[in-house]
């Protein structure tokens, strides 16, 4: 099977347990959510309503990632299957389910959603036991917890920034070369890269993934997810859909109050203000403090780099705090406040 990925290029995968993973109907679903949410239904003229990776681009990059820091094939598999219990929108669920500054909530589902799919027939005629594949102990290349660097998180960041133009293939590649898996993780053997993807890390969660416009967003959906569910509009396994089979729900429940809710997404005007707001919202404070090789020796990079260190703590302090927010109609269709 050959994979034309965005962030690795053209990749030739041997293996007959991905290519039927990849065109399993569990993977293929993911092709339906998108990676950064509900993002894409803002007002047409914004500009994060461009980003189109959705979860399946990002479940496929990972295991190609793992692929190219030599992990095992259990690993890649593991890799593939990551994101399988994503529920619609992404993120915004966490909101729903008061895990918005946790992000985790899919993961209540990830092993039911295997057993209860073809995956598990899928790995056996390959000669995989699933159990293998869901002993996440296993793994230590897949996941590791913040500010390490692992696949999972590495994958997106590139896919980001690639998506928005604010990374070019060189400086992909620059990254990706500068990788090492040493004592069973990834780190870097080039202080310069480390310090590139540690500082644009915390710019993309600043611009996009942590910031009031982002909350303020994720809130509205959730919020119009919880009515919808509470008057029998959708269920709760209608968020193991898609995106748009949801929206579509949404749009065409003729209730007034959804309406409402879904009407601000055509321009949502988001003033901060600690004096005088109506909502405190808190969203997942992302960053990374990879680990560098330098003379045999390995250090965190805010150990090296006390710029980064003051950089990392400022920002890690202020964005726990949350946002104070009031979110109203925008007075033109184009405008927004941040």
């Amino acid at each position: 099977m050959i994979y034309k990925d965005k962030v690795y290029g053209k990749v030739v995968l041997n293996e007959k347990v991905l290519a039927d993973l990849i065109e399993s109907k569990p993977i293929r679903r993911l092709k339906g959510v998108n990676q950064a949410g509900p993002f894409v239904f803002l007002n047409s003229d914004h500009e994060w309503k461009k980003f189109r990776t959705t979860r399946f681009d990002h479940s496929v990059g990972v295991c190609v990632l793992l692929r190219k820091l030599n992990s095992s094939l259990e690993e890649q598999i593991a890799g593939l299957l990551h994101d399988i219990s994503h529920m619609v929108f992404s993120h915004v669920v966490d909101f729903l389910f008061h895990r918005g500054t946790m992000h985790d909530y899919h993961e209540t589902f990830h092993e039911a959603m295997i057993l209860n799919s073809r995956v598990p027939s899928v790995l056996k005629k390959h000669g995989f036991d699933v159990k293998d594949i869901l002993d996440s102990r296993r793994y230590t290349l897949l996941e590791k917890e913040m500010p390490d660097l692992c696949a999972d998180r590495i994958d997106y960041f590139l896919r980001f920034m690639l998506e928005y133009g604010r990374i070019s293939e060189k400086e992909i590649h620059d990254v990706l070369d500068a990788l090492l898996v040493h004592e069973n993780e990834v780190i870097f053997s080039d202080r310069t890269q480390a310090e590139f993807l540690a500082n644009r890390y915390i710019e993309a969660n600043i611009e996009v993934w942590c910031n009031p416009l982002q909350a303020s967003l994720f809130h509205v959906i959730s919020e119009t997810l919880r009515i919808a569910i509470s008057k029998g509009i959708i269920t709760q396994q209608d968020l193991f859909t898609t995106d748009s089979e949801v929206m579509s729900k949404l749009r065409n429940s003729n209730d007034e109050r959804l309406e409402d809710l879904l009407d601000l997404l055509r321009g949502m005007e988001i003033v901060e203000d600690e004096d005088d707001y109506d909502l405190h919202l808190a969203s997942k404070v992302r960053y990374t403090d990879p680990k560098v090789l330098i003379g045999g020796k390995v250090f965190r990079l805010s150990e090296i780099d006390r710029d980064y260190e003051s950089l990392m703590k400022d920002y890690i302090a202020k964005r726990s705090k949350g946002f104070f927010v009031r979110i109203r109609k925008a007075r033109t269709q184009h405008s927004h406040t941040i």
